[in-house]
């Protein structure tokens, strides 16, 4: 998800450019239970694109790969690694595959999941919480990611 910008299929359908849409989560050092709620914002550390795919741009195949620092307020919680696979390219629409590892300083939570766009962006989308170590090795729940220049992401785990 790169740094959840408003970067996603829908501006490569309109011209050549996609984003991604990163989340992250904003993890206190506190162990995780079901209920919980983390809230942060993603700051971009690096972000790279690639075609895995026989087209050049914006097309299936299209891979981004995005890192970021996970702020809370002005502290760092945490950091990310994002991977975003364009999967289809449609009239007025794009799929990607996003696939994301937020870190936090007593462990890990993954998230997954399939993000449409439109010409407009992706707009707020939400992704599964597939696993987890340490304090979230029994991690369960959504994250809703809010694209923009500061992507905002809500992690709620439940039971």
């Amino acid at each position: 998800m790169t740094t959840i910008r408003m970067r996603t299929a829908a501006a490569a359908l309109a011209v050549a450019a996609v984003g991604g849409t990163i989340m992250a989560v904003t993890a206190a050092a506190a162990p995780a239970s079901a209920g919980t709620t983390i809230s942060f914002t993603e700051h971009n550390i690096s972000d790279r694109t690639f075609n895995l795919g026989s087209g050049h741009g914006f097309a299936v195949g299209y891979v981004e790969l995005v890192a970021n620092k996970l702020m809370q307020g002005g502290k760092q919680i945490g950091h990310d690694g994002q991977s975003y696979t364009v999967t289809r390219l449609g009239a007025g629409s794009a799929d990607e595959l996003v696939s994301a590892v937020e870190v936090f300083a007593h462990g890990q939570i993954d998230l997954a999941g399939l993000v449409t766009s439109t010409p407009s962006g992706p707009g707020t989308f939400q992704l599964a919480v597939t696993g987890g170590t340490g304090n979230y090795q029994d991690a369960h729940g959504y994250a809703t990611v809010v694209p923009g220049s500061t992507p905002k992401v809500t992690i709620d785990l439940t039971p």
